[in-house]
């Protein structure tokens, strides 16, 4: 053994042994890591017919053959996915994925079967050892169609708009499980095509800002969970509304909670309303009384009002109107 330290060449090559010895370690690691992340995924109710990995050693990318995620309450499935995560450059707390969905989205809920098509789909994940910490999902050209199960919406849905930007975060990343989630959604150019009563008028602008139960991003609703917007944007041609409130899951399977509407222009509301069927003429004629009693009363004009919309005992109202049965969550 001596003889083969003391030898002048063993020192020549013995760095390239231990470079050799530290890159089959490091390989080794990286498809550990590879095979509990495909592990892990499984374990979430993911399957797939085909996924191979790449990208040592900085980063593990997965390329999975029509993905499929069964769950509770939703199925979903697509024709194709690349992941790309770096589990290795943030830490030991943090791992960053991308993901890039190559296919449409076909998404079983009790509420229906729809699809949403794109035209490119990319979704960022940060994630710690206690969860999320942040998530953006970015959407182009989306197009989400479908069939409701309630009969009284046969007509299916057909959505579509220029872009979709869904965000997620948290602000610390220590923090329990039932904590919210902060989420912003924005919409650009949203047209309802279907059902037609909704009509095909562009809604130029969609923003929300919320805060929801953490659960929530599990597709895990429950009795007493709390809802706060924060804000909501909506501009549909001369129509401008702004929205805050707080909403509650009823344990009757309703939403329970009151939003303030400040309204832009009344007589743009009342022919969306009057449009997709929900007020009648005599409706209508009622509230532009109201607006005039109220811009008399309380400093509002015509064009700017501010009216609440409540979920109260199973029933929704606008202002004096009752609108019908309150949406239900279950």
């Amino acid at each position: 053994m001596r003889s083969i330290f003391s030898h002048p060449r063993f020192w020549l090559f013995a760095p390239f042994v231990g470079l050799l010895a530290l890159t089959l370690l490091a390989f080794g690691l990286w498809q550990y890591a590879s095979e509990r992340i495909r592990t892990d995924l499984a374990a979430f109710g993911l399957t797939w017919q085909s996924v191979s990995h790449n990208g040592f050693p900085a980063r593990i990318t997965l390329d999975v053959g029509a993905p499929r995620l069964l769950q509770k309450n939703i199925t979903w499935s697509n024709q194709k996915l690349t992941a790309t995560l770096m589990p290795f450059n943030l830490g030991i707390e943090d791992s960053h994925a991308v993901v890039d969905f190559l296919g449409a989205h076909e998404i079983k809920v009790p509420a229906g079967e729809f699809t949403l098509a794109h035209s490119g789909n990319l979704m960022s994940v940060l994630l710690a050892r206690d969860g999320l910490l942040r998530s953006s999902f970015e959407m182009q050209q989306p197009i989400l169609t479908g069939t409701f199960t309630d009969p009284k919406w046969q007509a299916g849905l057909h959505a579509e708009a220029d872009q979709l930007d869904l965000h997620v975060r948290r602000s610390e990343k220590q923090t329990q499980t039932l904590d919210p989630m902060d989420v912003a959604v924005q919409l650009k150019n949203l047209r309802l095509l279907r059902p037609n009563q909704l009509g095909g008028q562009a809604f130029r602008r969609l923003d929300i800002l919320a805060s929801v139960p953490k659960l929530w991003l599990q597709n895990s609703l429950q009795a007493g969970d709390v809802l706060q917007l924060n804000r909501l944007t909506l501009e549909r041609k001369n129509l401008t509304v702004v929205a805050r409130g707080t909403l509650k899951l009823h344990a009757r399977g309703y939403l329970q909670g009151k939003i303030d509407l400040n309204l832009v222009n009344l007589e743009a509301l009342l022919d969306a309303l009057q449009d997709a069927g929900v007020i009648s003429q005599r409706d209508r004629a009622k509230w532009l009384f109201f607006g005039g009693l109220g811009a008399a009363l309380g400093g509002d004009t015509q064009d700017r009002i501010s009216v609440p919309l409540q979920f109260k005992n199973g029933r929704t109202h606008l202002g004096p109107l009752d609108l019908g049965a309150a949406p239900k969550w279950r």
